[in-house]
């Protein structure tokens, strides 16, 4: 069984953030900007907001 690692590092996971945003039909500057507004909403860094995204759609969220 592979072992997870504690966390990857914050460009890996806002660079799959910016891919699930981006598969969502999102231009990759629509998405940088939709991340980092989303970031700005919750009152949050971008890496945080964009852990945020990654853990919702591997189902890791709630």
């Amino acid at each position: 069984m592979p072992v997870r690692t504690d966390t990857p590092p914050a460009a890996d996971v806002v660079g799959l953030a910016l891919d699930i945003l981006a598969a969502q039909g999102l231009t990759r500057a629509a998405a940088q900007a939709a991340l980092a507004s989303m970031a700005q909403e919750r009152g949050v860094t971008v890496p945080r907001c964009a852990a945020l995204v990654v853990a919702a759609v591997d189902g890791q969220v709630g």
